[in-house]
């Protein structure tokens, strides 16, 4: 599949759900990485040799710390070659944790820098905004070595059980600035077929193309987005929330996340008002006291006329958006995968509501 960063930034906005980072950001740095070195395999977990090494790759943080931060050449590849040096010897792929904004496109950026292939999957079908939210640890593979790095190629390797690691990488990551680059989960061929959500890269390529040929042909992007969606898996619920203008967020950002909540006025069908809340990720939202999407399905905040997916930290007072909710993966609704992933994860209260068909 030919590699369309454009298309691919896009579609991965989308699934970020809010978060992920900028990625606007990690095109520009990704693109010059392709003008120098050509762009990397994209290669099926089914493919991958079952002793081979396979580093897991993600930008950790605010991402509004992230928006002041330009990304260094050596920024992602960093972690990967502390990886190596820690191990005592190569990585063989690269894989993103997560398919959501520029941590979709991270993963392009070291595998062209160091010559390898990326896997066609990530370990959230989405964004989530810590190490505990993954496949990987609903499917109990070891979190460490952990490995967090600044753009100052200032480093940590963290050694720990899972249920510190978290709590310790995010006292590093708040140390080193904010916004760092990581490698986690360090993983077989083998536990990688086993653990990964498959083919996610090519959904966010999809998608991307979908709506950018929709919007050259005057089409409604967002029916293109949801068709795209349904022919990934029939099985995929995807359907407007609500449709309104901003009408107060407020964000703060503490421990590592930019947290926040805010209100939408209903417009057109949509009455009333739509309250959400998010921590990095857009978690709930509700109107008329009902839940309408709550994690681990996905939310996903959209301008209204051009379907363009809006992040938490650039959502503003006036923006009329579409809030489309979209069905998660379904190893996220088993009871591993909501006890992992599901409200109780962010500290919401309430059970997990699954998305319903309209």
């Amino acid at each position: 599949m030919p590699m369309d960063l454009e298309a691919l930034a896009l579609g991965a906005a989308i699934l970020g759900t809010g978060g992920g980072g900028d990625p606007l950001i990690g095109t520009l740095a990704t693109r010059h990485e392709f003008e120098r070195n050509g762009p990397p395999r994209l290669v099926q977990v089914t493919e991958l040799d079952d002793d081979a090494l396979i580093a897991p790759v993600a930008m950790g943080g605010a991402p509004a710390i992230g928006l002041e931060k330009l990304l260094s050449l050596p920024f992602a590849e960093t972690p990967v070659r502390r990886l190596e040096q820690h191990l005592g010897r190569r990585v063989d792929a690269i894989v993103p944790l997560e398919i959501g904004g520029v941590n979709a496109l991270l993963p392009f950026m070291v595998a062209s820098r160091l010559g390898l292939p990326v896997v066609d999957g990530d370990s959230m079908g989405r964004a989530f905004p810590t190490l505990d939210n993954t496949t990987f640890k609903i499917f109990g593979l070891r979190a460490c070595p952990v490995i967090v790095t600044n753009e100052h190629a200032d480093a940590v390797i963290i050694e720990t059980g899972n249920a510190r690691a978290e709590t310790l990488s995010r006292a590093v990551l708040t140390e080193l600035g904010g916004a760092c680059c990581s490698v986690l989960y360090p993983m077989s061929g083998r536990d990688a077929k086993r653990t990964l959500i498959p083919r996610t890269v090519s959904l966010a390529l999809n998608i991307g193309r979908a709506i950018l040929a929709a919007r050259a042909s005057g089409a409604d992007p967002l029916a293109a987005l949801t068709s795209e969606l349904h022919m990934f898996d029939p099985e995929m619920i995807a359907r407007v929330l609500f449709e309104g203008k901003v009408t107060d967020v407020n964000r703060s950002i503490a421990a590592g996340f930019n947290t926040g909540a805010g209100t939408l006025r209903g417009l057109g069908a949509f009455s009333g008002e739509a309250s959400f809340v998010f921590q990095n990720e857009f978690l709930r939202i509700a109107a008329a006291g009902k839940t309408l999407a709550i994690v681990p399905d996905l939310i996903c905040f959209l301008d209204s006329e051009t379907a363009d997916p809006i992040t938490c930290e650039t959502l503003r007072y006036g923006q009329r958006v579409r809030v489309l909710g979209i069905s998660s993966a379904p190893v996220l609704r088993t009871p591993a995968g909501i006890a992992a992933c599901g409200p109780a994860a962010f500290g919401l209260t309430g059970p997990f509501i699954p998305l319903a068909a309209a």
